[in-house]
């Protein structure tokens, strides 16, 4: 008999280390590796919001099969990273994160306005739009174009298409900087679903700057 509640009192014990992981896997993470967290799944859905903003002017624009091949897969490889980190936040912090695209900061800032009377306006010889001038009578994008999409409002075709890529390029990096810093903060702390997301993050961002290395040598031959 003694056996016999030796045995239950084991298996209450056993059965308790299993399911305390995976009560607290759901969770914050305390302290600094929280924030960092937090701040990374936040940042890194901003980001992600640029990139498809970036993307979807590339589907209105780029004329190359590859390229547009690749700007969709921005768009749905990031939008659903988007959608993961947000209910990590929802669940582990109990936050509501909801990013911001371009658009809608152009509208809040009364942009959208401004852009659409000007997309009433007289067009140009050729079907240009009059863009505003700064000096010397140098065209300038509107405010929220600039950074990454410095530019590509004036060009089109395969400049377009090659200005396109470097910024990209140049964006992907940023995430795995950032993805890579949040691994050397948390070494083994924190949610392991979040870091194996910011690992796959940097193996899928250098191979497909590779990729788009590779896409800007063929455009510019």
């Amino acid at each position: 008999m003694k056996r016999f509640w030796i045995a239950i009192v084991f298996g209450v014990v056993a059965f308790t280390v299993l399911l305390v992981p995976a009560v607290f896997a759901d969770g914050p993470s305390e302290g600094r590796e929280g924030r960092a967290e937090l701040r990374y799944m936040q940042g890194m859905i901003d980001h992600h919001q640029m990139a498809l903003d970036m993307a979807t002017d590339c589907l209105t624009k780029a004329a190359t099969e590859s390229v547009r091949t690749l700007c969709q897969n921005v768009i749905d490889e990031q939008s659903a990273e988007i959608s993961t980190m947000q209910t990590w936040l929802q669940d582990w912090y109990g936050v509501t994160y909801t990013p911001m695209s371009m658009t809608e900061m152009m509208d809040m800032m009364g942009m959208g306005d401004m852009m659409g009377s000007m997309m009433g306006s007289d067009p140009m010889p050729g079907g240009m739009m009059e863009m505003p001038e700064m000096g010397h009578g140098m065209m300038v994008d509107p405010p929220m174009m600039m950074g990454m999409m410095a530019g590509l409002s004036q060009l089109f075709g395969t400049q377009y298409e090659i200005a396109w890529l470097e910024s990209m390029i140049d964006h992907h990096d940023d995430a795995i900087n950032m993805s890579e810093r949040l691994l050397a903060r948390l070494g083994d702390a924190g949610h392991p679903e979040l870091r194996e997301l910011a690992q796959n993050i940097i193996d899928a961002q250098t191979a497909e700057t590779a990729t788009m290395e590779q896409m800007i040598a063929e455009l510019s031959s």
